[in-house]
C-alpha cells in the first residue's frame, strides 16, 4: 500500500510541477505579448506622427503654391490691363479722327 501511496504522491507532485511550469510559460507568453503590443503601439504612434507631419507639410506647400499661382495670375491680369490701356491710347487719335470724319460725313449728307 505504501508503494501505491508513494506512486500517487509522485504523480501529484509531477502534476503540480507540470502545472507550475505551464503557468510560468503562460506568464512569459503574456509578458512577451504585452511587450510586442507596446512596441506595436509605439510604431503606430510614430507612423501617425510622420503621416501628420507629411500631411501638414503637403498642405503648407499646396497653400504656398496656390498663393504663388494667385500672385502670378494677378500680375498677368495687371499686365493685360496695362497692355489694353496702352493699345487703346495708341489708337485714341485714330478713333477720334474716324468719329469726326463720320460726324462730318453725316452732316454733309443732311
Amino acid at each position: 500500500m505504501k508503494d501505491v501511496n508513494d506512486l500517487m504522491q509522485a504523480i501529484l507532485e509531477m502534476d503540480a510541477a507540470q502545472r507550475k511550469v505551464s503557468e510560468k510559460a503562460k506568464l512569459e507568453r503574456t509578458a512577451r505579448l504585452a511587450a510586442l503590443d507596446e512596441q506595436k503601439q509605439k510604431i503606430i504612434a510614430e507612423c501617425d506622427a510622420r503621416e501628420k507631419a507629411a500631411c501638414e507639410a503637403a498642405a503648407k506647400a499646396a497653400e504656398q503654391g496656390n498663393a504663388d499661382a494667385l500672385a502670378a495670375l494677378e500680375q498677368q491680369c495687371q499686365q493685360a490691363a496695362e497692355a489694353m490701356t496702352a493699345a487703346a491710347r495708341s489708337h485714341e487719335a485714330e478713333w477720334c479722327a474716324a468719329l469726326v470724319q463720320r460726324t462730318l460725313s453725316g452732316e454733309a449728307a443732311q
